[in-house]
């Protein structure tokens, strides 16, 4: 059994394997693996889609806050002990 690739089902952007709006966990996964060494453009092709993403999902529905769906899990996690 091959696992199927978790890819964006439009124009509603759920994941065409398990339904969950995408980008799904396991699409961020394979994703963060895919462009490991270049966050930057991974950063790029997130952006390209979620400008895609809304506007097909305008004429859906009101959109929800696509650059944390979209961008905000791909940043770094920097915690300040500056005080």
């Amino acid at each position: 059994m091959t696992d199927r690739p978790h890819l964006p089902m439009r124009p509603l952007w759920g994941c065409e394997t398990c339904r969950a709006a995408w980008p799904c966990s396991s699409a961020r996964v394979a994703l963060l693996t895919e462009y490991r060494d270049n966050r930057v453009a991974l950063r790029l092709y997130l952006a390209a889609l979620m400008a895609e993403a809304d506007a097909q999902l305008a004429q859906v529905h009101k959109a929800s806050d696509l650059y944390q769906r979209f961008l905000a899990w791909t940043q770094p996690q920097w915690h300040s002990h500056r005080r």
